[in-house]
């Protein structure tokens, strides 16, 4: 008979993975995550057959939480600049209130160990912010380059962003708005 899985035990999994991955990167241990969680290391494997899987279930949790956030409120907002302020402040907010959850997304982004797929399945469902940065850039200076071009511009500077929020929250604010006006003009 099958073990019966604990959402409370999954979801310890997952914290730990992201906290010793931040920490150590992706060669983080199952066996470390496992102690992080205060859970037999076997266990681990109940819940996620391989540390791939867990990788890549955890690629998709960080990156629908993020677009999650941006989502809410969005539709409320009229207009692409005030539809873009929207993105921007939601996305940078998020990442500034959590720096180990980004630094975790990065290291997936750029992994070979997430397949093309789940990466595709993850920007697919970004979809209404990668189509508004594609329309915006389309009528600026970056009209003739990829898309995907574009979208690493808007992803690194919302990284510095994040940053430099993180290191001066008293001004957070501030700093998000006064990068959302440079984007802005970059784009446009």
């Amino acid at each position: 008979m099958a073990r019966q899985k604990n959402e409370g035990r999954r979801q310890a999994i997952i914290d730990a993975a992201i906290v010793l991955i931040a920490r150590e990167g992706l060669g983080a241990a199952t066996a470390a995550i496992a102690k992080e969680a205060n859970i037999p290391n076997g266990s681990l494997f109940t819940y996620f057959p391989t540390k791939n899987d867990l990788l890549n279930q955890l690629y998709l949790e960080i990156k629908s939480e993020v677009i999650e956030s941006v989502d809410e409120g969005f539709s409320d907002a009229i207009g692409e600049r005030a539809q873009m302020l929207h993105m921007w402040t939601r996305w940078t907010a998020w990442g500034a209130r959590n720096a180990e959850k980004r630094r975790v997304l990065a290291q997936l982004s750029a992994s070979d160990l997430i397949p093309e797929e789940v990466k595709l399945a993850g920007y697919t469902a970004a979809n209404r912010s990668v189509n508004l940065v594609q329309q915006v850039a389309s009528q600026g200076a970056l009209r003739d380059q990829a898309p995907a071009f574009a979208g690493a511009i808007v992803e690194s500077f919302a990284a510095t962003t994040m940053d430099f929020m993180i290191r001066d929250p008293a001004r957070a604010d501030e700093i998000s708005l006064s990068a959302f006006e440079a984007l802005w003009k970059a784009l446009r």
